[in-house]
């Protein structure tokens, strides 16, 4: 069985297509495309520490929420400063996999 790194606090320690652990044990990947973004719109790694802390109600929570989007599972959801923006994620067999679609609230 194949060991995989915990999630990072952080993107600048993160890497694309490398597959993390959280720890609940759920599986994350993230494309370049993402890293670019994480890198540039969530400084503070606000939606990482939400995508650690797992699938949470939609209503007054930090972590990942359901996505409206079709082809999309789930969204980073966070709250108060830095909240503006979700990045959404999709199931690649048990990889949760952040392609890179960020969209306004």
């Amino acid at each position: 069985m194949p060991i995989f790194p915990n999630l990072p606090d952080n993107w600048s320690s993160a890497e694309a297509n490398i597959i993390y652990l959280t720890s609940d044990g759920r599986k994350i990947s993230f494309s370049e495309k993402q890293m670019i973004i994480g890198q540039r719109y969530d400084r503070q790694s606000k939606h990482l520490q939400a995508i650690q802390k797992g699938e949470v109600s939609s209503r007054g929570r930090t972590g990942l929420v359901l996505s409206e989007l079709t082809n999309f599972d789930v969204k980073s959801k966070i709250l108060g400063k830095g909240g503006n923006y979700r990045f959404h994620a999709y199931y690649k067999d048990d990889v949760l996999h952040f392609s890179g679609k960020r969209t306004s609230h």
